[in-house]
C-alpha cells in the first residue's frame, strides 16, 4: 500500500523548541506514568483543548494533555511547518485523488492559534438557527442551544484573551487597534456605499494585558508567531501558566491512534504512538476530551472500532465524519497610489494585526442567492514576496458559511500514512448554491475596492475545498441520537464519558471566524465534564 507523505520530527530538529514549556511538559511518553489513571485526557492542545484543560485543572482534576505536534522554535514560520506535516487525500478534479489535502490548521503545541490572526467573533443569532433560510435537505441546521446560553462563556473568554475592537455593544473588551492606511481607505469607501464598517475584533493586545505585552507591530500577526506574547495564542494564555501546575501533565509528540470502548457506554483508554521512540502506549482515564479539529477528531473516532463500537466510537448513527463544512472564502485585491505627502514606506507598514476593519452589511442579504451572504474584512498579505513596492495594496477577504451536506465527509482510506494507520480522506464538493453566493460576495468586494480607487483588481482563490483552518460539522450536535453524534454539551451519545469540544460539534458552521465560538463551547462543555465526573464518583462512594 502507498504511504502518504509525512515528516518525522527527527528530520527537522531545528523546528522544535529545545526547552520544555515547564515542569509539567516533556516530549514523548514517560514510562513512569504507565498504569496511571487520569481524571481527564485532553487530546489536542489548540484553541479548544487548551481552554478545556485550563478549566478542568483549575477545578482540581488530574488532567493529561496529549499533543501530536511539538513546541515550535520561535524562528519557525507557518510555510516551513506546513512542509513537514502529514497531508490527506482529496479529489483532484479529474475523477481521481491527490495527497494535497490539508487536514489541520497547523500541527504543533497550541495548534493553529500560534499562527492565527486573532480574529475573535461572537456568532450572530442567525448562526444558531439559520433554518428560515438554509435548506440542507432535511438535515437539521439548528444548534441545540442559542446565543444566550453561550453569552457568559464569551464574556469570560473576551476578558481572558483581551479582545480589542468589534461592533458597538457586541462584547468588545478594549479599544480597537488603530486602522491601517488601507483600512482607512476601505472605511471611507464603505461609508460612501452606505456600509457600517467597524474594527475587526482581535485577540491581540493593544495595551499590556494579563501579563502579556502590548503589540509592538514587529511582525504580521497572521501566519507568524508573535515575538512579544501580545497575541492571545493557546500557549501564552493557557498552557504556559498551566505548565507548572501539579494537576497538569503535558506530553507532546504523542499521536492518538484510537480510543478503546471496553464497556457499552464508556471509553476506557486511548492508544497513542510516541513519535520519538515509535512505541505505542495505552493510556487510561475516566473521561476523554477530544479537541483535534473536525477532520482529525472524526478520523480518530472512525479508527476506534471495537466490539462495542463496530463502526467507530460515537458512530452509532453513521454520522461521524459526515456533514463536513469548511466555509467558502476568496481574496480580492487592488492597488492605489499614495496621496501627496505620504511616503510608500508609511503605507506599506507590514507589522501588527492582519485585519483592522470589517463589514457585515451583506451577512444577510435578500439580493444574495438564498438570502445569506457573508463577511468582508481587511486581510493583509502574509507573503512578503508578493508585497507591492510601488503602490499600496488593498486586500480583502470574504468568508461564507457553506450548506451542510452529508455527502461532504471525512472517511478513512485503504492507504496507510507514515504511522501505518489508514490515511484520512477529505471528500468535499462545494454546493452550487454556495458557489453562486461566493460569486455575489466577491462582486461586492470588487465594488468596495473600486469605490476606494483601486486598480489592477484581481482575485485569489483560497483552495478551501482541499482543507481549511475553518473546520466544522463532522460530529454534529443534537438532542436525538439517531440524527447526531453528540448532545448540546459535546457529550457523545453512545460513549458519554467522551466529549467533543472542537468545531466538529457545529450543525451549522456560521459565517464568521469560528475560534472564539469554539473556545466558548469548550469552556461550556468543561462544565459538563466536571459535573459528570463528580456524579460518577458519588455513585461509587
Amino acid at each position: 500500500m502507498k504511504r502518504l507523505r509525512g515528516t518525522l520530527p527527527t528530520d527537522a530538529p531545528h523546528a522544535w523548541h529545545p526547552d520544555p514549556l515547564g515542569p509539567a511538559h516533556r516530549d514523548g511518553w514517560d514510562t513512569r506514568d504507565d498504569g496511571r489513571v487520569w481524571d481527564v485526557v485532553v487530546i489536542g492542545s489548540g484553541a479548544s483543548g487548551s481552554v478545556a484543560a485550563d478549566r478542568l485543572v483549575r477545578q482540581g482534576l488530574e488532567v493529561l494533555m496529549l499533543e501530536e505536534g511539538f513546541r515550535l522554535s520561535p524562528r519557525l514560520g507557518n510555510p516551513e511547518l506546513d512542509d513537514m506535516c502529514r497531508t490527506a487525500l482529496v479529489p483532484d478534479g479529474k475523477g481521481g485523488w491527490s495527497d494535497e489535502g490539508w487536514p489541520w490548521t497547523t500541527s504543533n503545541l497550541g495548534g493553529g492559534t500560534v499562527f492565527y490572526g486573532g480574529a475573535s467573533w461572537r456568532y450572530r443569532p442567525f448562526d444558531f438557527d439559520p433554518s428560515a433560510l438554509i435548506d440542507a435537505g432535511g438535515l437539521d441546521v439548528r444548534w441545540p442551544y442559542g446565543p444566550a446560553e453561550l453569552a457568559p462563556y464569551y464574556e469570560v473568554l473576551e476578558r481572558r484573551l483581551g479582545i480589542c475592537g468589534g461592533e458597538e455593544g457586541e462584547g468588545s473588551r478594549g479599544p480597537a487597534h488603530p486602522p491601517t492606511a488601507a483600512a482607512e481607505l476601505l472605511y471611507e469607501a464603505g461609508t460612501a456605499l452606505g456600509y457600517e464598517p467597524f474594527p475587526t475584533p482581535l485577540a491581540i493586545n493593544r495595551q499590556s494585558h494579563g501579563g502579556r505585552s502590548a503589540c509592538g507591530r514587529d511582525s504580521l500577526c497572521v501566519s507568524h508567531q508573535c515575538p512579544t506574547g501580545a497575541k492571545a495564542d493557546a500557549v501564552s494564555v493557557f498552557l504556559a501558566p498551566l505548565s507548572g501546575h501539579p494537576c497538569f501533565t503535558l506530553r507532546t509528540g504523542m499521536r492518538a491512534l484510537r480510543l478503546e470502548q471496553d464497556a457499552r457506554d464508556a471509553v476506557t483508554s486511548v492508544v497513542c504512538l510516541d513519535r520519538l521512540s515509535r512505541t505505542a502506549h495505552r493510556i487510561r482515564a475516566r473521561s476523554f476530551v477530544v479537541a483535534c479539529n473536525a477532520i482529525q477528531t472524526s478520523a480518530l473516532l472512525l479508527r476506534s472500532r471495537g466490539g462495542h463500537a463496530p463502526e467507530g466510537v460515537g458512530n452509532h448513527s453513521g454520522l461521524v465524519g459526515r456533514g463536513l463544512t469548511m466555509k467558502l472564502s476568496e481574496y480580492v485585491s487592488g492597488v492605489v497610489e499614495a496621496p501627496e505627502g505620504i511616503t510608500l514606506a508609511d503605507w506599506r507598514t507590514h507589522g501588527g494585526p492582519f485585519s483592522t476593519i470589517a463589514f457585515l452589511d451583506h451577512y444577510l442579504d435578500p439580493d444574495c442567492p438564498t438570502g445569506v451572504g457573508g463577511m468582508i474584512y481587511e486581510s493583509k498579505n502574509d507573503d512578503p514576496r508578493l508585497i507591492r513596492h510601488d503602490a499600496l495594496e488593498l486586500r480583502i477577504e470574504t468568508i461564507l458559511a457553506d450548506h451542510p451536506n452529508l455527502d461532504n465527509r471525512v472517511r478513512l482510506s485503504d492507504h496507510l500514512d507514515e504511522d501505518g494507520v489508514p490515511s484520512t480522506v477529505i471528500d468535499y464538493t462545494a454546493d452550487p448554491r454556495d458557489l453562486r453566493r461566493l460569486a455575489y460576495m466577491t462582486d461586492r468586494c470588487e465594488d468596495l475596492l473600486r469605490q476606494a480607487g483601486a486598480r489592477s483588481v484581481r482575485h485569489e482563490e483560497s483552495d478551501f475545498a482541499q482543507g481549511s483552518c475553518h473546520l466544522h460539522g463532522t460530529c454534529r450536535a443534537g438532542e436525538d441520537p439517531a440524527t447526531s453524534v453528540v448532545d448540546g454539551w459535546g457529550r457523545v451519545h453512545s460513549a458519554p464519558n467522551v466529549y467533543v469540544v472542537d468545531g466538529s460539534f457545529m450543525p451549522y458552521p456560521g459565517g464568521l471566524n469560528p475560534t472564539l465560538t469554539i473556545q466558548a463551547h469548550a469552556l461550556r462543555s468543561s462544565k459538563a465534564v466536571l459535573g459528570d465526573l463528580v456524579a460518577r464518583r458519588a455513585v461509587h462512594v
